[in-house]
């Protein structure tokens, strides 16, 4: 082979790979950049892993976090010297600290990193200091590579969405053996919303407005799924009278197949970064009602997502519907708030216009395609091509 057609070497650089958002996408990219590249993943520990990763090189550096100070030093040595020895082409780091540590290598031609959440972008220290010694930055959203822009006057800072298995999803939602679908079956309408137990969730805004819901609505039910006890919200949904029609479903290696039985999704995240439930239903041609909250969902739900984000009220985006952002403060009372007034009204006008329910269902998959592996994988090697041609 000669030296034109040379496969170029990319090590892609993440914390662990137990269960996680960037854990997933760091796995995913692997698999996508192997068409293109010679790939190797490099961990600071293996346990727990929760990933496939079969036919990958996965390389442990056997550096779990202990004093953080002295492992950021070990990490970015240990990189460096692998990628010298590897003759790597382009590093891609996944979370804040492998970002770190692959800012602070000097083995790489070129290094990217790639900011998933707010927390990241908040963190001053952080983000200069991945900025300046990285070649790209990405950030998972387009408002997040906005913000980041304006407030640091980066000009290194690239959005690119998160990739979404769109077919895998569709086959999975396909195998329920095992599953217990009764809740599901016995229901007239369900309304179903995911994620682990967390404040910034806001899931007490989604039980409140539900009981509002199921007040005009009798036959509703809402699933929650996600890892957590849940206990002060089980006690919530006691309160509110409605704790017969609400299950708190825990976590499920294999979403889809709640998912695929579900009339509504519902989202109430005090914020977000791009939220990729609401990708994976989309993929499943799920009406969404969402609150426009910072940032993500205005970005997926409508094409002129600066537009979107602006709306203070329901507003019937192209794909889904906004409602005004939740308030951040956690309110465990019975007592309603108007942005909750305003949530439930919009999903109760959506579940009662069946004309307005198959336009959104019918534009669902065609738009969770713009966020899908492929679209991802495209905007990636390009980005690849360009800084190592």
């Amino acid at each position: 082979m000669g030296k034109a057609n040379k496969r170029k070497k990319i090590m892609l650089i993440s914390p662990m790979l137990h269960q996680g958002g960037f854990e997933r996408i760091c796995v995913m990219t692997a698999r996508l950049l192997q068409k293109e590249y010679d790939v190797v993943i490099a961990v600071f520990s293996l346990e727990d892993v929760a990933y496939d990763i079969s036919g990958l090189q996965v390389i442990d550096l056997k550096l779990k976090a202990r004093n953080k100070g002295i492992n950021v030093f070990k990490r970015s040595h240990r990189l460096t010297r692998l990628q010298r020895e590897l003759g790597i082409d382009v590093s891609y780091s996944f979370g804040m600290t492998a970002n770190i540590a692959n800012a602070l290598t000097t083995g790489a031609r070129r290094k990217l990193t790639a900011c998933h959440s707010f927390e990241e972008i908040k963190d001053v220290p952080y983000m200069k200091l991945i900025s300046r010694h990285s070649d790209r930055v990405f950030c998972c959203s387009k408002k997040m590579a906005d913000l980041v822009q304006k407030d640091y006057g980066f000009t290194n800072v690239q959005a690119l969405w998160n990739p979404c298995d769109i077919e895998g999803i569709q086959k999975q939602s396909r195998v329920a053996e095992g599953e217990d679908l009764s809740f599901w079956e016995t229901a007239d309408k369900v309304l179903v919303s995911m994620g682990r137990e967390d404040d910034v969730k806001g899931f007490w805004h989604l039980l409140k407005a539900f009981r509002r819901i199921h007040e005009k609505m009798p036959d509703t039910r809402l699933a929650i799924i996600g890892d957590g006890e849940f206990r002060e919200y089980k006690e919530l949904a006691q309160r509110l009278g409605i704790a017969d029609r609400v299950l708190f479903a825990g976590l499920k290696r294999n979403p889809f197949p709640y998912l695929q039985k579900s009339d509504l999704y519902l989202l109430t995240s005090l914020s977000e970064g791009l939220p990729n439930a609401l990708v994976e239903a989309l993929a499943l041609s799920l009406p969404i009602v969402s609150v426009n909250c910072l940032s993500g969902p205005a970005e997926i739900l409508h094409e002129n997502w600066r537009e979107a984000e602006e709306k203070k009220e329901i507003f019937e985006a192209d794909y889904g519907i906004l409602t005004p952002a939740v308030k951040p403060v956690k309110n465990m009372q019975t007592d309603m708030e108007e942005e909750e007034e305003q949530l439930a009204l919009a999903a109760e006008k959506l579940l009662g216009d069946p004309e307005l329910y198959e336009s959104y269902q019918k534009a669902a998959a065609s738009r969770a395609a713009d966020f899908s592996k492929e679209a991802y994988y495209r905007e990636l090697v390009s980005c690849i091509e360009e800084m190592t041609k």
